[in-house]
C-alpha cells in the first residue's frame, strides 16, 4: 500500500467514525428523555456490532492482514448499498426525492444527515479505490 492510499484510508476512517458519533448525537437530540435515557438494547447491540466490524476490518486492512481487504470491502459495500437503497426508495415517495434530508431546518439533524451522506460518498469512493489498488494490497500480504 502506498502513502497516498493510506492517507485516503485514514480520511475514510475519520468520516465513518464521525458517522457513528453522529448517531449518538441523533439519539440524544430526538429520543432522549429522563424516562428514556438509553436507546433500545437491540439497537445498541446492532450498532455496536457494526462499529466493531468496521474497526476490526479497517485495522486489519491497515495492518496488511489477509482478511483485511475482504472484510473492509464487505463493510463498505453494505454501507454504500444501505445509503443507496434509502436514497433510491425515497425518490419513490412524492415530495421527498434524493437527499431530502438536506432540506432539514433543524441544524443538528442537518449536520447528522450531512455526515451520513458524506459517509455514503466516502464509502463509494473508497470501494473504487480498493478495486483500483486491489493487486497491490493483496501483494503486500
Amino acid at each position: 500500500m502506498n502513502r497516498k492510499f493510506l492517507i485516503q484510508a485514514w480520511i475514510l476512517f475519520v468520516i465513518l467514525f464521525l458517522n457513528f458519533a453522529a448517531q449518538i448525537v441523533y439519539f440524544f437530540h430526538l429520543y432522549y428523555s429522563p424516562q428514556h435515557p438509553f436507546p433500545e438494547l437491540r439497537s445498541t447491540l446492532i450498532m455496536g456490532f457494526v462499529f466493531a466490524f468496521f474497526l476490526v476490518s479497517f485495522f486489519l486492512l491497515i495492518a496488511r492482514h489477509k482478511s483485511g481487504f475482504p472484510l473492509i470491502f464487505l463493510y463498505l459495500s453494505v454501507e454504500f448499498l444501505f445509503y443507496l437503497w434509502n436514497i433510491v426508495t425515497a425518490s419513490f415517495h412524492p415530495g421527498l426525492g434524493w437527499f431530502f434530508h438536506l432540506r432539514e431546518q433543524d441544524p443538528v439533524l442537518w449536520i447528522v444527515f450531512s455526515i451520513g451522506y458524506l459517509g455514503f460518498f466516502a464509502s463509494g469512493y473508497f470501494l473504487v479505490l480498493l478495486l483500483i489498488y486491489r493487486k497491490s494490497i493483496v501483494r503486500s500480504y
